[in-house]
């Protein structure tokens, strides 16, 4: 119930369309299968006492979950207009204030009604206020012939900025668009002149205007502002209704990877979380209430991903991050105070289950027989002062935390279904080690951006997909008895 990855949910529908159900798919199943796959059976290498190595990965995987989340908070700083350390800042101070104050740590439980109902309420008031359910706005999203700017859009009225502050793409122009930049600079646009593609660079005076033609691309580098024309196709989004809720944005192969290395990280990520720290077998009561909760969650997630695309298309211009979705209950009440008011509860729903998140994490550890690392404040206050001077530098919070899950399946969650007191001795560490390094060797390919088809892509992005077989076989072999 992280925020990282429950604002990642409608970003993934938005812009995967049917695709991205896969992933809503997996943020129901991945906990209950880490419950049941794991309720019975601990890692028994850690149990045996070789506790360092994994200790270590359990220590990686809780600080980039923790990164995440506060990445995640100056992304909505930044998006509010402000530095980003006034986001960062406070969220990790309430949260290490929590955990260090234990009469207000035995209480971390109700953070998650609250926040759960800090972030249903926005979708209830939408729902309302657009007179038509889910259903019905998913019907209206599927016969638009196209997403258009609407008139009162504050990208067409005082524009907005347009992309990320972490890269660089171009916005593909599907009919006669006349484009306004807000910012100082030169303004780059790949253009086709009897077939063949040249750049063009202008330099427009302030609120002067260009005219792009169907088949231009508008290069975008870091965050500039630009004003659109109403009534015109949003750049990036797909051509209809039907094409975004309908069809397929990958071939067959490498939505197969994906789907296996998506379901492979978040299912391992959280065997690796729950695994070390479950007693026994969960009972059916608590199943039954985990699985309505994240169910409660994929229907807020799918409501907010499909009233954005009816009543916010512009999410499809790639604008910023995740956190901007957070501006939707003030896009269906436009001109409404009370958008503003329920975009600042949503946020307050995410604090709280942060909250909630960062305890349990610290009570997971210390159930994990790591008790005197787990009540060691001085190691968590660190911990969250290194995070915060991480989540300075921009980093999507999704990619960290899709890190940390990775991490975890590649390394703890084999321990968690492996591992045997009867295997070898050092068979833990070797499993543990090896995964590691396959894992961050992958990722590092992955990030240098070395070239590579479609489907070795894919499998750079989930290295878990590698790593997590090879420490698995390990263990499996160390478990064999030896030969005569």
């Amino acid at each position: 119930m992280t925020p990282a990855l429950l604002l990642a949910l409608p970003a993934a529908l938005i812009a995967e369309g049917r695709d991205g159900l896969w992933m809503g798919v997996l943020f129901v199943v991945a906990p209950l299968f880490a419950s049941v796959g794991s309720g019975s059976t601990r890692a028994a290498g850690w149990a045996a006492g070789e506790q360092a190595l994994p200790l270590v990965a359990m220590l990686l995987v809780v600080g980039l979950v923790i990164w995440a989340n506060l990445s995640l908070a100056g992304d909505v700083a930044t998006w509010m207009g402000v530095p980003r350390w006034r986001g960062i800042i406070p969220v990790a101070g309430a949260a290490l204030a929590l955990i260090v104050w234990p009469q207000t740590a035995r209480h971390w439980p109700w953070f998650l009604p609250v926040g759960l109902v800090a972030l249903l309420l926005p979708v209830a008031v939408a729902i309302q206020t657009s007179h038509a359910d889910p259903i019905q706005t998913w019907s209206q999203v599927a016969s638009l012939p196209a997403f258009r700017f609407p008139a009162d859009s504050p990208w067409v009225r005082e524009g907005r900025a347009v992309g990320s502050r972490r890269g660089s793409f171009a916005l593909l122009f599907e009919e006669e668009h006349r484009v306004t930049p807000l910012d100082p600079g030169p303004l780059r646009i790949e253009v086709s002149d009897l077939g063949r593609r040249q750049i063009q660079e202008w330099t427009l005076a302030p609120g002067q205007s260009v005219t792009l033609r169907p088949g231009d691309r508008l290069q975008v580098d870091g965050s500039p502002r630009f004003k659109f024309e109403a009534d015109k196709r949003v750049p990036g989004a797909p051509v209809s209704g039907i094409a975004w809720a309908d069809a397929s944005r990958s071939s067959p192969p490498v939505t197969l990877i994906r789907i296996l290395g998506l379901g492979l990280t978040l299912m391992g990520g959280a065997a690796s979380l729950v695994g070390f720290a479950t007693p026994g077998a969960p009972t059916r009561a608590s199943l039954a209430l985990g699985g309505l909760v994240f169910l409660a969650a994929l229907g807020w997630a799918e409501a907010w991903a499909i009233y954005s695309v009816r009543w916010a298309p512009e999410f499809f211009l790639r604008t910023n991050t995740a956190a901007t979705l957070l501006e939707l209950p003030a896009l269906v009440l436009r001109g409404n105070p009370w958008g503003s008011v329920l975009v600042g509860l949503s946020l307050l729903g995410l604090l709280a289950l942060f909250l909630a998140g960062s305890v349990a994490l610290r009570e997971e550890l210390a159930i994990a027989e790591a008790a005197a690392l787990a009540s060691d404040r001085g190691l968590w206050g660190g911990m969250f002062v290194m995070a915060a001077l991480a989540a300075l530098w921009p980093v999507e919070p999704w990619s960290l935390l899709l890190g940390a899950l990775g991490l975890g399946a590649s390394t703890l969650a084999p321990l968690v279904f492996f591992a045997s007191p009867t295997g070898r001795p050092t068979s833990a560490a070797w499993a543990v080690g090896l995964g590691l390094t396959l894992f961050l060797a992958l990722t590092a390919v992955g990030r240098l951006g070395v070239p590579s088809g479609a489907v070795a892509q894919a499998l750079l992005n989930y290295p878990a997909l590698v790593a997590a077989p090879v420490a698995a076989g390990i263990l499996r072999v160390a478990r064999r008895p030896p030969g005569p």
